[in-house]
């Protein structure tokens, strides 16, 4: 009878789907397309690309343009003889999803309708923890205008922007002009974890819109960030609210640094805006040195006792420098901010109360405009 046992779970896990290699899904799960990307993307005529891709809790996987059911990873070599785009379409009981990707052929007769190219649009990562975010990223090619759903709104032909979703989102991008428009999907799978406490700060998203202007033209900047008790933007902007939007004019083009800050550290976003026809940028903005000192550097008496810390920071023009003091029994301190006017000197301090024999460090470390550390301000304490 015995004998029997093994054989009849064998049937049940064959007649269940789960015998080796068969494709693994969870109950509820929509099909993740992780990367479905045409290397080249860009061929001569009579050249050829690989299409590579990987899925996963799909049950079926399919490429059109005529080469059908695929494995959920793999490869396929393809000639096209005029531009193509090749849609891969993931399938399971909980639902469809699809992905594009073009191989564009230079030298070939031009697509009949003229319509845009979406070159790539993927998230990275796919899978997040609720309160985390990804990269959404895309290039697209013939477009008169390129904009993506779910509040990320108009976008230029090419970049990338953060988003945190809050559930499981599909990503539409959607590339326009006057033959007609293509979209393309990303999938955001949102995994229901709390958003743990004692992280650094996020930031959900940093954009500008439009990211090219004309001289004297405006752009909207808007933010979003979490987990932050302070938050702020430099080349004159400064200190700002957690979420907002703000109306910029740069007489050249500019790259804006986003800082968001909490007790437990930093968190930092670059964006820029191109100016067409704008002035030349002045001089680029820098700390050029800091250094730090302790008084008093040894201290031998009654205890706990005070160690007074001070650094001078020194930049080369107007502008705003943040920073934080980083000592050596690892406590994490604020980041702060000053501002100059004009190129020179400022002094910022800092104290240490102790207790008992130590020695240590504490120094500063310029977060922007430019990463410069200073010296360590080394102390030694003797208790008597």
């Amino acid at each position: 009878m015995r004998k029997l046992v093994p054989l009849v779970l064998l049937a049940v896990l064959f007649l269940a789907g789960c015998y080796p290699g068969s494709p693994i899904t969870i109950p509820g799960q929509v099909p993740i397309i992780e990367s479905f990307n045409a290397n080249p993307a860009n061929i001569s005529a009579g050249g050829s690309s690989s299409l590579d891709w990987t899925v996963s809790g799909a049950t079926s996987v399919s490429i059109d343009q005529g080469i059908g059911s695929v494995a959920l990873t793999g490869s396929r070599a393809v000639s096209p003889s005029v531009t193509t785009t090749y849609t891969l379409t993931a399938s399971s009981s909980s639902g469809t999803v699809n992905a594009t990707t073009q191989v564009i052929v230079s030298g070939s007769v031009p697509t009949p309708t003229g319509l845009p190219v979406i070159n790539s649009f993927t998230a990275s990562p796919s899978i997040v923890n609720l309160g985390d975010s990804t990269n959404l990223s895309w290039n697209v090619t013939n477009a008169a205008s390129v904009s993506i759903n779910n509040g990320v709104g108009p976008v230029g032909s090419s970049g990338n922007t953060f988003v945190s979703p809050s559930t499981t989102t599909t990503y539409m991008l959607t590339a326009s002009n006057a033959n007609g428009s293509l979209t393309a999907t990303a999938l955001v799978q949102v995994t229901e974890l709390p958003y743990p406490s004692g992280l650094l700060p996020a930031i959900d998203y940093f954009n500008a819109t439009p990211p090219i202007i004309s001289s004297g033209g405006s752009s909207f900047l808007r933010w979003g960030t979490s987990n932050a008790t302070s938050v702020t933007i430099d080349n004159g902007i400064g200190p700002v609210a957690d979420h907002g939007t703000m109306l910029v004019s740069p007489p050249y083009s500019i790259v804006y640094t986003l800082t968001a800050s909490n007790s437990y550290g930093y968190t930092t976003r670059t964006l820029s805006i191109s100016v067409s026809g704008g002035g030349p940028p002045p001089s680029t903005f820098a700390v050029t040195s800091v250094t730090a000192s302790v008084s008093p550097p040894s201290y031998i008496g009654s205890c706990p006792h005070q160690f007074n810390f001070s650094a001078v920071i020194t930049a080369n023009g107007p502008g705003m420098v943040t920073y934080k003091w980083e000592r050596s029994d690892n406590a994490l301190a604020p980041v702060q901010s000053i501002t100059f006017s004009s190129a020179g000197s400022q002094v910022v301090t800092d104290y240490w109360d102790l207790g008992g024999d130590y020695s240590g460090w504490e120094r500063v470390r310029i977060l922007t405009p430019n990463s410069v550390v200073s010296n360590q301000a080394i102390f030694i304490l003797t208790c008597l």
